[in-house]
């Protein structure tokens, strides 16, 4: 029996940012794709569904806005957001806006792998 490993999309503005989310979830057993703004998480997202996306919300083509065009896209799939600009009423704004989970900024990385593993289990 075939069995196929998870797929997130992580977007990210920050090439460092972004290269360290994706190192610490290859690790965990998922299958990644990567986006550096709102645009290109829209391609990526044409070509192929992800099974859970965590993107920042500022940054180009970024934003509430962007979140519920996430939302509306793709009315299934998690999403995390991550914002170094965060506080309750972004928090909130964010999970109305179509936001599964919220992550501050810095991210603290077993907190990230815990809520994906939450929201999307890996089997072994």
């Amino acid at each position: 029996m075939s069995w196929k490993r998870p797929t997130v999309l992580v977007v990210e503005d920050d090439e460092e940012m972004r290269n360290l989310l994706f190192e610490e979830l290859w690790n965990e057993g998922y299958q990644l794709r990567e986006a550096r703004d709102g645009d290109e998480a829209f391609m990526a997202m044409l070509q192929s569904m992800p099974d859970l996306i965590i993107t920042d919300l500022r940054m180009p083509s970024g934003g509430l806005e962007y979140v519920s065009r996430l939302r509306m896209f793709a009315p299934h799939c998690p999403i995390i957001v991550m914002s170094a600009f965060a506080d309750e009423r972004a928090k909130a704004d964010a999970t109305r806006a179509g936001a599964t989970a919220f992550v501050n900024k810095p991210v603290h990385l077993s907190e990230l792998k815990g809520r994906v593993k939450a929201l999307l289990p890996v089997k072994q």
